[in-house]
């Protein structure tokens, strides 16, 4: 298997661990461990396995894990992390904006969210309905990023990956500072150093 395969398999992994886990995604566990390190072995990039081998472990059935997920990204509000980019960027930079809260940070439907939609129309793609309000989800914005791996220039790629999938750092560090569960803590950190090392590699 080449970097690029494996490049897109990491993000395909990453998009999907961020979704609502089904009985397939527990399943899929020890085969993801093992792909995982490959890929990052393959691709040289530092994520230790500790940072993941635990997690057929962690999730060992489906009720553990859906309750893992909405620990974390549901409820409780106060504890929760939101993986929603225009959360972590200035809602606007349109200096017209009359909205009191337009420079302020921790609202969608940002600037980052009207960008995405526009991609996804660019190229043709359909907005899944569940994703309507918030089209800068993380796990969309990895599976987008899969798709420009395979359709777009490394250029472009390259562009998306600062403009969109810089901020992820401080969506892991947010995660360990509010202590959500371990294995959600874990996918995050992953994501965030994979995409900070892939970035790298354009550069």
């Amino acid at each position: 298997m080449d970097k690029l395969a494996y490049r897109k398999g990491v993000l395909a992994i990453l998009a999907d661990l961020l979704q609502e886990p089904d009985k397939e995604t527990v399943a899929g566990l020890p085969a993801t461990v093992k792909f995982l390190y490959e890929a990052f072995s393959a691709l040289g990039y530092p994520v230790p396995l500790p940072a993941y081998s635990d997690w057929p472990a962690l999730a060992a059935d489906l009720d553990t894990l859906v309750r893992a997920f909405n620990r974390s990204f549901v409820f409780p509000p106060e504890s929760r992390v939101v993986p929603v980019e225009s959360i972590y960027r200035q809602w606007t930079a349109d200096s017209s904006a009359q909205v009191p809260f337009a420079k302020e940070k921790g609202y969608l439907m940002g600037d980052a969210a009207l960008h995405m939609k526009a991609l996804y129309e660019g190229y043709g793609l359909e907005l899944p309905a569940a994703f309507a309000a918030t089209p800068d989800h993380l796990g969309l914005e990895l599976e987008f990023a899969c798709f420009l791996l395979e359709k777009e220039t490394a250029g472009r790629q390259a562009t998306f990956w600062r403009e969109h999938l810089d901020w992820v750092g401080e969506l892991a560090d947010d995660a360990e500072k509010n202590g959500i569960p371990l294995f959600y803590r874990q996918v995050l950190g992953v994501a965030a150093t994979f995409l900070r090392a892939d970035l790298q590699s354009y550069e």
